[in-house]
């Protein structure tokens, strides 16, 4: 069994502030020109919020850094014939106008000013990455207005940084955030298919996810990068107690970070190393389930389409 060094989820997000079967993105809808029926559009709080279909109980959705609603629009088209879905952008990503000072406590208040002002009865909250981190959040603060958390490959902390001192996280998320301001504009653009490449498997489906993220505010970007590489919700994942689902990809070919034996072992024994790290970043959480999905980076949407929707449907049925 290989000892790992390092998951998916932090180096995918490590190379965006740096620098910055499969499915394939297609078959995601994951584009702006195919994002599903039209929605009811408005904005709550910092955030817009797309509304589409109807039926309980409603599913918002979440995307990580640097994306939009495209990252969902695949779960548009599978959820929203029978709920209530949500598909949120925060400022700052995908083109939308970055805020004076882009901040998670603004997204988190702005879930729940959605959750409230919708008179939604609790709600699934799904999460890409960053989103992921914002959906555990609002887990570990809101569990009795929430049926269930939905976490694809975003944890409570931020994993190269989980041994670090509370200082020394903060002093990383200011350097990256520093280093990722300083970038001239057109070297950051350029940057982003490199970035990319580390979190999506078919080479086609990078360029088109690396020209969708390089709409994103550089600033904003580094900002909320900032903020997450500080934080850390461990001291609160005994509150977590809605069941919690962490969605955790194992990429087809052994990255580097997994070690020199990484290369002889089994998917399986890969999945179990893996599985082992995620469970780790959780501590005390009451009610969490953590499922592998095997050959896929981070964007699951986009490599294991299929596979991440069923998990999703599988876990909206247990909790409804």
């Amino acid at each position: 069994m290989p000892s790992l060094r390092l998951p998916m989820s932090s180096l995918a997000l490590l190379g965006l502030v740096l620098s910055s079967s499969s499915g394939s993105l297609a078959e995601t809808g994951a584009t702006p020109d195919n994002a599903g029926p039209n929605p009811v559009v408005s904005t709550i709080g910092v955030m817009r919020v797309e509304r589409y279909g109807s039926g309980s109980p409603a599913i918002v959705f979440v995307p990580g850094l640097a994306c939009g609603s495209w990252v969902w629009s695949g779960a548009v088209t599978r959820f929203a014939a029978k709920h209530t879905v949500y598909v949120v952008t925060l400022p700052g990503n995908d083109g939308l106008p970055a805020s004076t000072t882009p901040t998670l406590d603004a997204a988190d208040a702005s879930l729940l000013s959605l959750v409230t002002k919708e008179k939604l009865d609790r709600p699934i909250i799904v999460g890409h990455s960053l989103g992921g981190f914002l959906a555990l959040r609002f887990g570990t603060e809101h569990a009795n207005l929430v049926r269930g958390i939905v976490s694809v490959d975003g944890t409570p902390v931020f994993p190269t940084l989980a041994q670090s001192t509370p200082d020394d996280r903060a002093k990383a998320g200011a350097a990256f955030a520093a280093a990722i301001s300083a970038q001239p504009a057109e070297q950051y653009q350029a940057s982003q298919v490199k970035v990319i490449a580390t979190m999506v498997t078919a080479d086609a489906d990078v360029t088109k996810v690396a020209a969708l993220t390089a709409k994103s505010d550089q600033k904003a970007v580094a900002a909320y990068a900032d903020e997450l590489y500080s934080a850390d919700l461990r001291p609160e994942l005994p509150k977590l107690t809605a069941p919690t689902l962490e969605l955790a990809p194992v990429p087809t070919k052994p990255a580097p970070y997994e070690g020199p034996d990484a290369a002889n072992a089994s998917m399986a024994d890969r999945e179990t190393g893996y599985r082992a790290f995620y469970a780790s970043l959780f501590p005390g959480a009451p009610n969490l389930t953590i499922e592998m999905v095997p050959h896929s980076k981070h964007f699951i949407m986009v490599d294991q389409p299929q596979t991440l929707y069923d998990d999703i449907a599988a876990f909206v049925t247990k909790v409804s």
